[in-house]
Order: C-alpha cells, then sequence, then structure tokens
C-alpha cells in the first residue's frame, strides 16, 4: 500500500498552461508516455510509462470518471480497498477543478512497473462564484460522507490555486496517496498523485503487552479496515479497564495503509483524547505517514516518539 521511491509521480514546474478545453486522446503512435503537461514540462521517468487513461471532465462527467477510474486501477492491480482510494483521490482532485478552476479539467494516468500515476490538470481561468454554485449543486449520490461537500462560504473563493481543508478536498488526498504534489499558475492548477502496485498483503494485526507501566499496542502489516477495527475495539476495551490509560501505539513493525485504517488511527486519538486522563503516543510513525498526515494537517493531533521504550518514558514523566 505504501509507496516507493520507484513509484515517484512526475513532478510538474509551474509555468504557463494551454488555455482552452483538454482533449481526449493518445499520441500519433497510439502509445502516448509521460511528457508534457497541461502546465508544464514533466520530470522525466525512467523508463517512460504508457499512458493508460486520458479523459477531459467537467460537471457533468464525474460519475463516467470515476467509472474509468474504477475500471483501470482494477485492471492494474490495485487492491480492492486501494482502487477505492484512488477513485476518492481523482474524484477529490476533479470536484476542486470544476469547483475552483475553469469548470472543467483532463486527468491522464500512466502504469509503471511500481505504481499508478495521475494527473489532474485544470487549465483557464477560474469560472464566475455563480457557475462554481450551479456546477457543484448535482453532486454525485455514491460519494463517500467523507469525501468533499458542498461549503457555501467557499463558493465565492476562486483563484488559480485549491483551498486545503481538513477532511476532505486536497487534504483527503495528500493523507491517502501515497505520494502527491500540486502546482499552481496564473492559467490553472497541475495536482499529480502516486499509489504503488505489486506490493504483496502481509499478515499482521494486533498484539498487545506491557511496557513501564504502560500498555503497547503494536501494529504488524497493513492498517486496513479489519486491523483499523480491532484497534479501535481494543482502545475501548483498555479505557474500559483503565480510564487513566497511558497508551501506546507502536507502528513500527506498519506494512502500508488505506484510507479506511487511517479513519481508524484519527478515530482512536479522538476517543482517546475524549477521556481526560487517559493518553496515548504514537511510537515508530513511518516518515511517509508522518509527512501524509502533515500535509493533511493533522499531525499536531498526535504526540510522537521513536520507539516504544521513548514513547512509555515520555508518558511516565512527570510534567514539570
Amino acid at each position: 500500500m505504501k509507496g516507493d521511491a520507484h513509484s515517484r509521480p512526475p513532478q510538474p514546474e509551474t509555468g504557463q498552461p494551454e488555455t482552452g478545453q483538454p482533449e481526449t486522446g493518445q499520441s500519433e503512435s497510439g502509445q502516448s508516455q509521460i511528457g508534457q503537461s497541461e502546465i508544464g514540462p514533466l520530470a522525466p521517468l525512467a523508463p517512460l510509462a504508457p499512458l493508460i487513461l486520458d479523459q477531459a471532465f467537467d460537471a457533468d462527467s464525474l460519475y463516467a470518471l470515476r467509472a474509468a477510474v474504477a475500471a483501470h486501477a482494477s485492471q492494474a492491480g490495485l487492491s480492492p480497498a486501494r482502487a477505492d482510494d484512488l477513485v476518492i483521490a481523482v474524484h477529490e482532485l476533479a470536484a476542486n477543478a470544476v469547483r475552483h478552476g475553469a469548470g472543467h479539467g483532463r486527468l491522464r494516468v500512466w502504469k509503471s512497473d511500481h505504481a499508478l500515476l495521475c494527473e489532474v490538470s485544470d487549465t483557464g481561468a477560474p469560472q464566475a462564484a455563480g457557475d462554481a454554485a450551479a456546477a457543484v449543486q448535482d453532486q454525485p449520490k455514491d460519494q463517500p460522507k467523507h469525501q468533499s461537500k458542498n461549503e457555501t462560504d467557499n463558493e465565492s473563493k476562486r483563484s488559480a490555486g485549491w483551498p486545503i481543508e481538513p477532511g476532505h478536498g486536497l487534504a483527503l488526498v495528500h493523507l491517502i496517496a501515497d505520494e502527491s504534489s500540486v502546482s499552481s499558475g496564473p492559467s490553472g492548477t497541475l495536482a499529480t498523485i502516486s499509489f504503488a502496485l505489486g506490493l504483496q498483503r502481509a499478515q499482521g494485526g494486533l498484539t498487545r503487552r506491557p511496557l513501564d507501566g504502560c500498555t503497547i499496542l503494536a501494529v504488524a502489516g497493513p492498517l486496513d479496515h479489519a486491523v483499523g477495527d480491532q484497534l479501535i475495539d481494543a482502545i475501548e476495551s483498555l479505557l474500559a479497564e483503565t480510564p487513566d490509560l497511558p497508551l501506546v501505539l507502536d507502528l513500527s513493525g506498519l506494512a502500508g495503509w488505506d484510507s479506511a485504517g487511517l479513519t481508524a488511527l484519527i478515530a482512536a486519538q479522538r476517543r482517546v483524547s475524549a477521556v481526560p486522563d487517559a493518553r496515548m503516543v504514537l511510537a515508530g510513525l513511518p516518515d511517509q505517514l508522518n509527512q501524509n498526515l502533515r500535509q493533511a494537517g493533522l499531525a499536531t493531533e498526535f504526540i510522537l516518539a521513536d520507539s516504544a521504550a521513548a514513547a512509555a518514558a515520555a508518558l511516565n514523566r512527570k510534567p514539570p
């Protein structure tokens, strides 16, 4: 689930985009490859990855866009959970282009040996507030609850860039994509994301042990829907036993995550924080997950430590 050094998406250079409605299609050879973006030149990949999807979109075609992404994600080998995450991420980026950009855009997806690489480009001047408000009235009914919602206070805020607000939009994309970047210029915005391929699902779950008066919950393998449910159940049980729970969540054995697992992680922290004398420290948080939480504006919700021992020491340290 987690990306690696070879799954880095093409990094755009901000420049002057071409204006007008994006075209849909491949190169004359029929095998389009990563090259020139709508906003600026892309950094080359070695080897160049074949283009598997090139589709224009507007407010009326977001459903068709999601269906196309879901089909290509499944065919490329993403797990069902990560395929759903990719559909969510692409929808959020496309919806931003419709709401806060020119009202239309273009999705391109490449498949390398290691990842699906996606770019969503929004070219042209931002549309008027009234047009944008009308464009978002018919939002998809199959959209998950944690996806973008209509925010009337934002519909009058138009700029070349897209807003970042916790819980949806770019914040959600930064959280669930393996890697992501956004570049904005005077004439539009280019967002790139990557989702790793070829990672085998590790076996694992939760283990519990005591350490220096603290409880250690260690996650091994992927933090997905099943393990997330186990985590929430375990924390509820521990809080019932010990309301002033000193808890270390050891993530040093984490082998990947998806949006359901991250939702459980955030819910676990908020559940512990709701009990006045309970405390939780995350130990061994992977750098990529730490970066995703920072980009999503969620890092401040957690206390971090390098190891379970350091976390237990921090929990046992008396306040000055």
